[in-house]
């Protein structure tokens, strides 16, 4: 890890630097400590963001074999690691809600299908059941 985070140094001062944290094979788990000292030491090398590790299918790193989200690693990191400095890899329809429920309708999403992209956008504006009450709650107490 000590030579990617030297790479992003140098790297850093010829533009947005992107990393990726967690691992496709899905018998290595990682604790959420090692998340969060591995994200920290990739933003500080300089990295603009960095990518929770998914894979395509959306079934390994911060999601179970299932799709389902690892919510308590989720939660953890982000008590360590700004969400404006992480791209969430979710391909799923119930792993974008999640996010866009958990951060807000600008979350950092990757690894979204081209044809999911509409689809994805009109549910962070709340032109979907699925997040439609986001605004109106909203709506309500302003």
């Amino acid at each position: 890890h000590t030579e990617k985070c030297k790479c992003i140094e140098k790297l850093t001062p010829h533009g947005i630097v992107l990393s990726e944290v967690g691992s496709k094979d899905a018998a290595h788990i990682i604790p959420p400590y090692k998340w969060i000292e591995l994200m920290k030491a990739e933003i500080e090398a300089g990295s603009t963001y960095v990518i929770a590790e998914a894979r395509e299918a959306g079934n390994v790193g911060i999601y179970r074999g299932s799709g389902e989200v690892r919510e308590g690693l989720v939660q953890e990191i982000l008590t360590q690691i700004s969400a404006e400095k992480i791209i969430w890899e979710a391909p799923q329809k119930a792993q974008q809600l999640y996010f866009i429920n958990l951060v807000g309708c600008n979350v950092n999403l990757g690894n979204i299908a081209p044809i999911e992209v509409i689809s994805l956008e009109t549910m962070r504006i709340g032109l979907r059941g699925d997040t439609f009450h986001l605004y109106l709650d909203k709506e309500a107490n302003d």
